[in-house]
């Protein structure tokens, strides 16, 4: 029989490690994927997370994180909805860094994702997010059909302040697409949503978008309403930004309805916001100037505009914009321009160039070509001119943009004429007709009938000159309608905004009368009660009271009526003084356009006339020489007619210096004088260059002076004395020997019409920031000295008020 083996304690041992090895074993492979799981879930949950942080904030710091949670998703194979969500932020960034494939490219697999596992939610935001992508690159059909699928399923699920975002963004969609009506109504549903849900945060992003919709429709009024209705929102919620935003838009509006005031007044305050919110912003701020400066150079206070339009350069060379400079420089150019200083608009225009050289900005640049053109036709020199404007026309060509082509076409056709290229002058100017009634631009519509007419007349065409002068003079009529209509608009718009703000006041002074009602009602409850726990200190108090009460009242009323009645003398001199200047500038605009209008008119007919004189002389002195005394009789009446036409134009023009200089304009003045046997000691010492509206009004102060001599002083003898002294300050005396007047009556009503010259000479002065004094006496003439300090500006010197 055999004996069993007995077991060895160590074999034993061992088997049962190396089984629990096994086991161990088997365990760590079974943890060790969902181990490695969770930390890549957990890597790619980190990354996601901060992509968000970073966005939008950093951006290339939100794309590196982004990819690289995307890529894991990847990889990895992971079904999470980051997969979707970091796709769809992936076209978020790509969008804001200006790569449109990559951001289409993200949105589209965000969509498909989100289709594939059923997300609505991420599906109904790309659809909207891939609409704003292709609204901003011109595809609006395929914005408009994106922008629905996420409204359907926005509602579906019951996000109706989604819902409300979708109809914003598709009404910015239809109004770029050019519906209007679509456009409205999906505006208007997004406001109806959002005023449901009560939600005034999205609410006045929608107003703000119908505002800007009403005012690019030219519906300003409606405009104004949504307009002032998000002003409420961010007032109450102290949204300085917001309020800065919205006050430029308004801003914007009043300039496109050619209320300037209006525009200047709102432009101010909208800086004056910007400064306190968004000071280190300074391409906002750029703007801003740059929009102050052109609304001063619309208004022709040229000094104002230059100031702001430097500022906003300052800003955008310190953020090295080079668009933004080339836009200074344009405007500056079309200033120097207008105050006929052509040398420095060349300068600042060619620099705007500059500017523009190597962007694809072609419609700048074409503004500028053309601005350099008009200013080379103004220089006579034509060639250039032509070069400049060739190159604006095609640029504009391309662009398609038949109003501005109506504008260089016309320009065109004058600088032939002056080349003494008929056909082309011809050519030019029939095209640029031809767009411009297109365009319904009624002042190029003019300016070319009446260049033909003046071409035709110069080629001997007298039957189409005649044609185009009454083609001109309709489109000459039409203007001055279309201007008066204009001024009615205005006014009426002045008197109803006066009108609603006077009800405004009405109804804070009812507001204010009930609050102290009420709180009279309540001061005299309390002092009820404090009656029945004593008598006697309760009476003593309510005398007190009253006493109190009463003189405050008195000291407050008297306050007001002190303060009231000042700010109503301040304001009525301010409004005196500038209805004055207003007055004034109107009188000198209005002898100019009679005098141009005598000029376009009576002068062009005359021409004609005698250029059809002229071709019938030698038929009259071979056919019919009889009649050719009365012929000869007949054209020397004609030349009189013109030199009386000439000569009622010059003297329309009187009372503006000639623009040839102060001194020889006055010395031109005296001599005119002089030759009516009146006596003139004259001294006259300019030796520095001064500022044409200090020269402007000076010369008319002195001009409005020796008229006054003139006309009531019978004097035999005027002295004139006019220098610039060291102190830089200018110094003018006038005085007559005549009959003089009592000065202590010059304020009486009866003859303030009789002194209303020397309130126009005085507040001329006021306006040049200078010092008017008068002396007369009874038998002893007049004195007027004059003193007017000013200022070195660029070698020309101005007054400090114009500065």
């Amino acid at each position: 029989m055999m004996k069993p083996k007995k077991s060895n304690p160590l074999s034993l041992g061992g088997v049962f490690i190396s089984r629990a090895l096994r086991v161990i074993w088997g365990i760590v492979l079974l943890v060790m994927p969902v181990a490695l799981f969770a930390q890549d879930l957990s890597q790619i949950e980190y990354q996601a997370q901060k992509a968000d942080e970073f966005y939008p904030s950093r951006l290339d710091s939100a794309a590196y994180y982004a990819n690289e949670a995307w890529f894991s998703i990847q990889n990895l194979g992971l079904n999470t909805p980051l997969h979707e969500e970091m796709a769809d932020l992936l076209g978020l960034i790509y969008r804001r860094q200006g790569k449109t494939n990559e951001s289409e490219t993200f949105f589209l697999r965000a969509i498909e994702l989100s289709k594939k596992k059923g997300n609505q939610q991420q599906l109904a935001d790309s659809y909207n997010r891939i609409g704003l992508l292709y609204r901003g690159t011109g595809r609006y059909d395929e914005a408009i059909g994106y922008y629905r699928q996420s409204i359907s399923l926005k509602r579906a699920f019951g996000d109706m302040r989604g819902v409300a975002g979708s109809f914003n963004n598709l009404g910015n969609a239809y109004r770029a697409h050019g519906s209007s009506d679509s456009a409205y109504a999906s505006y208007q549903t997004s406001i109806d949503i959002r005023e449901t849900l009560g939600d005034e945060r999205y609410l006045s992003s929608a107003l703000l978008n119908m505002g800007n919709w009403l005012a690019g429709e030219a519906d300003y009024q409606n405009a104004l309403v949504y307009y002032e209705r998000f002003k409420e929102i961010k007032t109450a919620s102290e949204d300085t930004i917001g309020l800065s935003m919205v006050i430029n838009n308004i801003g914007n509006l009043y300039f496109d309805w050619g209320q300037y005031d209006n525009a200047l007044s709102n432009y101010l305050a909208s800086l004056e916001l910007a400064l306190i919110s968004s000071p280190e912003d300074g391409k906002l701020l750029a703007s801003k100037y740059l929009n102050i400066g052109v609304v001063y150079e619309k208004q022709e206070y040229f000094e104002e505009a230059i100031q702001y339009f430097r500022e906003a350069f300052r800003v955008y060379t310190q953020f090295d914009d080079p668009q933004g400079k080339g836009e200074v420089f344009q405007n500056l150019g079309k200033v120097f321009d207008e105050i006929s200083e052509p040398d420095s608009a060349l300068k600042y225009y060619n620099r705007a160039l500059e500017m523009v050289e190597g962007t694809n900005n072609s419609g700048r640049r074409a503004n500028i070509l053309s601005n350099l053109g008009v200013l080379f036709n103004q220089k006579k020199e034509y060639r250039q001119a032509r070069d400049y404007l060739l190159e604006a026309g095609t640029l504009y060509e391309e662009l398609e943009d038949h109003r501005k082509l109506a504008e260089v076409y016309n320009n065109l056709g004058a600088t032939y004429f002056y080349l003494g290229n008929a056909i082309q002058s011809e050519n030019y100017y029939l095209r640029s007709l031809q767009y411009a009634d297109e365009s319904e631009y009624l002042e190029i519509q003019r300016s070319a009938s009446f260049g033909l007419a003046e071409l035709y007349a110069d080629v001997n065409d007298f039957e189409n000159a005649y044609n185009f002068q009454l083609l001109y003079d309709a489109y000459k009529d039409s203007l001055v309608n279309l201007a008066r209509i204009k001024a009615i608009e205005e006014l009426i718009t002045e008197y109803e905004t006066e009108k609603i703000e006077a009800q405004n006041q009405v109804l804070r002074a009812q507001n204010a009368e009930d609050q102290a009602v009420i709180e009279r009602r309540n001061a005299e409850n309390r002092a009820l009660i404090i009656s029945v726990f004593s008598l006697l200190g309760t009476v003593i108090g309510i005398i007190a009271w009253f006493q109190y009460r009463s003189r405050k009242k008195r000291i407050i009323s008297a306050q007001k009526e002190t303060l009231y009645q000042n700010q109503i003398d301040s304001l009525l001199d301010k409004q005196r003084l500038e209805s004055i200047s207003a007055m004034m500038e109107g009188q000198d605009k209005e002898r100019k356009r009679l005098a141009a209008e005598l000029h376009d008119r009576l002068g062009s007919i005359l021409s004609l006339v005698k250029l059809y004189f002229s071709s019938l002389n030698e038929d009259i002195k071979e056919k019919q020489p009889e009649l050719l005394p009365s012929f000869t009789e007949g054209n020397q009446f004609l030349d009189d007619a013109f030199k009386e036409v000439r000569a009622l134009i010059k003297e329309m023009k009187e009372g503006t210096s000639s623009g040839e200089g102060l001194t020889r304009d006055l010395e031109t003045l005296l001599s005119k004088i002089t030759k009516l046997g009146i006596e003139i000691n004259s001294r006259i010492e300019l030796d520095r260059k001064l500022d044409n509206l200090v020269e402007m009004n000076v010369y008319r102060i002195i001009q409005e002076a020796l008229s006054n001599s003139l006309k009531y002083s019978r004097a035999e003898l005027i002295e004139l004395e006019l220098d610039l002294d060291e102190e830089n300050q200018l110094n003018v005396m006038i005085k007559d020997n005549g009959v003089g007047f009592d000065t202590s009556i010059i304020e009486a009503e009866s003859i303030r019409q009789d002194s209303y010259g020397l309130e126009n000479m005085e507040n001329r002065v006021k306006l040049l920031g200078g010092k008017f004094n008068l002396e007369a006496e009874l038998g002893k003439g007049v004195t007027i000295d004059i003193h007017i300090p000013v200022i070195q500006k660029e070698g020309i010197w101005s007054s400090l008020t114009l500065n």
